[in-house]
């Protein structure tokens, strides 16, 4: 369910009915911010969570852990070190278009919650016709895109030495 669903359910179940978050502001406290943390997250896990057990029973088949088992491994080493980190490769490369999505979203989430934030900034200045103001959070929301795509890129490239062994032949 996209964000802007997500957001007003969690404020009538948790705020309304059970009464126990507040359904908006900032306060600064905890209980102010679990609820937007929730709705900015929870459409993204359950895809994170359906990519992470494709990726783990497919690597699971694979002969290297087979030969590991073979040798005799612990059942611990085999699983920290010869599956799950092959099966977090494309979680991995998956993060950069869930960390994009996190950060547009913020601003129907930052809407909803009545939270002061970029996102809000925006669509006021939207509203207002600010172009400047428009223009600078464009910039701003673009340069942290180009940010979070370098930083996946990294550390797929630390996690997987194949991929820096084909950059450095490029």
């Amino acid at each position: 369910m996209p964000k802007f669903v997500v957001a007003p359910l969690l404020i009538l179940v948790f705020a309304v009915s059970l009464q126990w978050l507040p359904a908006g502001g900032w306060d600064g406290s905890w209980r102010s911010v679990v609820l937007p943390v929730i709705a900015l997250a929870l459409p993204n896990l359950a895809y994170c969570a359906r990519l992470m057990r494709a990726s783990v029973l497919e690597t699971a088949s694979a002969d290297y852990l087979r030969a590991a088992r073979a040798r005799g491994l612990p059942r611990w080493r085999i699983t920290s070190h010869h599956l799950l980190r092959p099966a977090l490769l494309p979680v991995v490369a998956w993060l950069s278009p869930a960390m994009i999505s996190i950060v547009t979203g913020s601003a129907i989430v930052e809407q909803v919650f009545g939270i002061p934030g970029i996102g809000r900034f925006f669509v006021q200045g939207a509203l207002n016709r600010d172009y400047t103001l428009v223009l600078g959070t464009v910039l701003v929301v673009g340069a942290a895109i180009v940010l979070i795509n370098a930083l996946v890129d990294v550390l797929r490239g630390w996690m997987d030495p194949r991929l820096r062994d084909q950059a450095l032949a490029n």
